[in-house]
């Protein structure tokens, strides 16, 4: 009798915690799609089919809910194609144009605005220079020096200074691969350079559907912002608290990567020498053809690091795939190869290297500097950026 009545009142309890759970899941779904639900979780139609650089993007205003960094995103594309503001041939009388060239963390995804690393820039900068956001999502080195000659021919003056960013996925793009698999993304083009020296590359063929990694249809708690939400606080408090993460997996309850990293499986691999001989030498012409134009800028050279090289959190991700893959234990080893390569180019080309690692890994000491699972610059990191760049492209000038 009694355990019967014990058994009842835990059921009950189970029940009343189900229904509880419930209640709370729904509302905080009717919320969160009352404020964001009528927006794509993309920037849909933003994407155009370009037959030299795979892809371009469409002018106009797009605002979209970004699941993983649990926010409204809106955008802003110019006639150009870039996030700027609308863009003369030429700077005003007085004013000194500084182009940053660059993939998705120049383009400043998932931030507004006023907090892309080209608008921190500007703030700091003030009205005498004029910052030049030309980062497109998903270039590589290759596609943004054919961006960089297509405003050219049209006229366009991109000033006296040109900051090339690269980041760790550039390896991929450059080689027209996949960031995980490294099997062939048919929507990058792959770029060579010939024995003349010349930069080449094959263009992608018109696609048939859009680009991606093929993670596979969206489960329910992928459609669910609720679910969203909470996971991307759950991943922030993680983050925070590197001792709560450890506790967190020990207890089998932090998720697995969903893929290989882009840097383990591009520098860490048996192919990673391979594949940085084909980057080096598509930066090395670019930085040849932009020295061969007429009043060629002052070019300099950004590293921009990957999360997993940064934060601790990352960081503890890939200790814990060493046990098993033989990358994440080299990169372990190893954790600064990309940008010892990449300074080392610099150095042998005459480019002064800017590496924005050392400053964010002391800000992550105490602050996030990359949105979590996202793995973009949040706004602190886009500050940071910002002040590198200033620091030696602006402020050693002066």
């Amino acid at each position: 009798m009694a355990l019967g009545r014990a058994l009842g009142n835990a059921g009950l309890a189970l029940g009343s915690t189900l229904v509880a759970a419930g209640l709370l899941w729904g509302a905080g779904e009717a919320l969160l799609r009352a404020q964001y639900g009528g927006l794509p979780t993309s920037p849909a139609g933003m994407r155009i089919y370009d037959e030299g650089r795979g892809w371009a993007l469409r002018p106009g205003r797009y605002a979209h809910f970004d699941v993983k960094a649990a926010r409204r995103v809106d955008l802003t594309i110019n006639e150009l194609g870039l996030r700027n503001a609308p863009l003369a041939l030429e700077p005003a009388p007085g004013v000194k144009r500084i182009t940053l060239l660059g993939d998705s963390f120049i383009f400043g995804a998932p931030v507004d605005e006023r907090s892309t690393i080209s608008a921190k820039l500007q703030g700091l900068a003030g009205d005498a220079y004029e910052i030049l956001n030309v980062g497109v999502p998903g270039y590589g080195t290759g596609q943004q020096y054919l961006l960089h000659e297509e405003l050219r021919g049209r006229g366009y003056q991109l000033g006296r200074k040109l900051v090339i960013a690269f980041f760790t996925n550039d390896l991929q793009d450059n080689a027209g691969l996949s960031y995980s698999t490294l099997a062939r993304n048919p929507m990058q083009p792959v770029f060579s350079v010939d024995a003349a020296g010349r930069l080449r590359h094959t263009p992608p063929p018109r696609p048939r559907a859009s680009r991606g990694d093929g993670d596979g249809p969206e489960g329910l708690l992928e459609r669910s912002l609720f679910a969203q939400f909470v996971r991307y606080q759950a991943e922030v408090l993680l983050v925070s608290y590197p001792r709560l993460f450890d506790a967190a997996r020990a207890l089998g309850v932090v998720p697995a990567l969903p893929r290989t990293p882009g840097i383990v499986a591009g520098w860490y691999g048996p192919q990673w020498e391979g594949l940085w001989a084909l980057s080096e030498s598509v930066l090395e012409a670019v930085v040849r053809n932009v020295r061969a134009t007429g009043e060629p800028p002052e070019i300099f050279i950004a590293f921009i690091p990957s999360p997993f090289q940064v934060s601790e959190s990352f960081m503890r991700t890939v200790a814990a795939g060493a046990r098993e893959d033989a990358r994440y234990a080299a990169m372990l080893a190893d954790p600064d190869r990309p940008q010892r390569v990449l300074q080392a180019l610099a150095q042998r080309l005459d480019v002064p290297f800017i590496d924005l690692t050392p400053a964010m890994r002391e800000a992550s000491k105490t602050s996030m500097v990359y949105f979590p699972r996202e793995g973009h610059f949040n706004e602190l990191g886009c500050a940071i950026a910002a002040q590198a760049i200033f620091d030696r492209v602006i402020q050693t000038a002066r």
